[in-house]
């Protein structure tokens, strides 16, 4: 029977976009970087942020600069330029009375989710913070996931993946995790079609439906 839920937090959880694409834009002029237009910094939420920066075409050796400027901004004021997604309260308050067991599985450095969580109310949800770590070293979603996993004691066949990027299915695919995808975040749907997809939610009162699906056993209803 499923019972662990990991959540993504960024597009999934909380709407972060003021805050990451603001500290994106100090941290490419702290560099020297031209200017890039919004929609492009906005398609970077989720990703790690140092491979976001090269995508953007940040050089190599360059990369390290604007993350350390990046943090400057955001740990100042960046990670609070954010809010909850209406409804998910809701959601987890029922996930958590109806036995579930919830981690937080994100790119984003541990203590900046954590600093955010408790900020928001939303740390009592949460059995653990699994995150990237500061250096980098771990900070691709499968690995995050895996550390999630290894921490919980949690079966891959007994875990369901919330998230709204690529990187998300594709982390809980390798991690033989089966994934609810949802459309409120950054993500777009072509992102989706994948192997382990067990369903696309368009509201958290949706995702509720999902989950509670997915813990009796019932395939996901269209």
């Amino acid at each position: 029977m499923t019972r662990y839920c990991l959540f993504d937090l960024d597009g999934t959880l909380t709407d972060p976009e003021t805050g990451i694409v603001g500290s994106m834009r100090y941290a490419l002029s702290a560099i020297g970087f031209p200017e890039v237009k919004h929609e492009q910094l906005r398609a970077m939420i989720g990703p790690p942020l140092q491979d976001g920066f090269l995508r953007l075409g940040v050089p190599r050796e360059r990369v390290d600069d604007a993350v350390r400027a990046y943090r400057e901004r955001y740990t100042a004021a960046g990670m609070y330029e954010n809010e909850v997604i209406a409804g998910i309260p809701a959601v987890l308050e029922a996930l958590v009375a109806g036995g579930w067991t919830l981690a937080v599985a994100t790119s984003k450095p541990a203590v900046y989710a954590e600093k955010i969580l408790v900020h928001f109310g939303l740390d009592g949800f949460f059995a653990y913070v699994a995150g990237a770590t500061l250096d980098g070293s771990r900070r691709h979603k499968a690995d995050v996931i895996r550390h999630a996993l290894d921490l919980l004691g949690a079966p891959p066949e007994a875990t369901v993946m919330i998230g709204d990027r690529g990187e998300d299915v594709a982390g809980a695919a390798e991690c033989r995790v089966r994934c609810v995808a949802v459309t409120w975040g950054f993500g777009q749907t072509a992102e989706f079609a994948a192997p382990g997809v067990i369903a696309v939610a368009g509201t958290p009162e949706r995702l509720l439906d999902v989950l509670s699906q997915a813990a009796s056993g019932a395939p996901a209803a269209e």
